[in-house]
């Protein structure tokens, strides 16, 4: 499928207009007939287009559900950190989300964010977004004894539980446990090795020159880290096995053209 990237990029960036809009059948209409969202990379994803347990019904009821969570009560606003990257039908941005939460509550939170898109009837579409961001320091941010986080913290949980169900909320929570500093350490080694040379750590990369690690983030089982490839502003991101900490799978998003 040929793609303008100025198609993909209208498409990622009418999903941010459209949360601040708070314009929940526009953020809706954004997405493939068949979704995921991970929204921490980590935590529960979204599943859309399947079966869904809790409406009873095929299609993206779940993805409304999260926007209800998650969304909809926030203000939230994008703070953009470096020119976004369209690589293929990807789109990544990285970004500083700002989480206005009612009562003076505000969280702050680094992200690198994954659009994959497709074609939906012939229409680009958001096949999959990735969130990258660490969870335990956005918990630290809204916890406390005061009462404006008090009663944030008790409206969450309330929402959570109506909209995730038992089990979803404690997905979300679940989701704080990642690959973390023993992760990015390892990230870290990989790209030394192939500074140095090593044939093993140069093939995980692509054969690209991956320099200039910056703004780092571990997810789940991934880090991914704002870099330099080639030359040229990239996105490494890093998949790794949760039982050696090794790096299993690389992928370095550059813009097209970057060699």
């Amino acid at each position: 499928m040929l793609a303008d990237p100025a198609d993909l990029l209208a498409l990622a960036h009418a999903s941010p207009a459209a949360v601040a809009a708070h314009d929940r059948d526009a953020w809706l209409g954004l997405f493939a007939r068949h979704h995921v969202v991970e929204d921490p990379v980590g935590g529960r994803p979204v599943v859309g287009g399947l079966y869904d347990t809790r409406s009873h019904r095929r299609g993206g009821n779940s993805l409304g559900r999260f926007y209800d969570t998650f969304i909809a009560p926030n203000d939230i606003r994008f703070h953009i950190e470096r020119d976004d990257i369209v690589d293929g039908l990807t789109v990544v941005r990285d970004v500083t989300i700002e989480t206005r939460l009612g009562g003076g509550v505000v969280a702050r939170a680094p992200m690198h964010l994954l659009y994959e898109t497709t074609l939906d009837d012939g229409e680009p579409r958001i096949r999959r977004i990735a969130a990258h961001w660490e969870v335990a320091p956005m918990f630290a941010q809204v916890a406390g004894l005061d009462p404006a986080k008090l009663k944030v913290g008790m409206s969450m949980a309330a929402r959570m539980l109506r909209n995730q169900g038992l089990g979803g909320s404690i997905a979300f929570g679940a989701a704080v446990r990642s690959v973390g500093e023993r992760g990015k350490q390892a990230v870290a080694q990989l790209v030394a090795a192939a500074a140095a040379g090593d044939p093993a750590a140069r093939r995980l990369l692509g054969g690209r020159d991956v320099t200039d690690l910056t703004k780092v983030i571990a997810a789940g089982d991934a880090v991914t880290a704002s870099c330099t490839a080639d030359g040229a502003p990239a996105l490494l991101c890093c998949y790794l096995d949760r039982k050696t900490y090794e790096v299993a799978r690389a992928v370095v998003y550059a813009p097209v053209g970057a060699a």
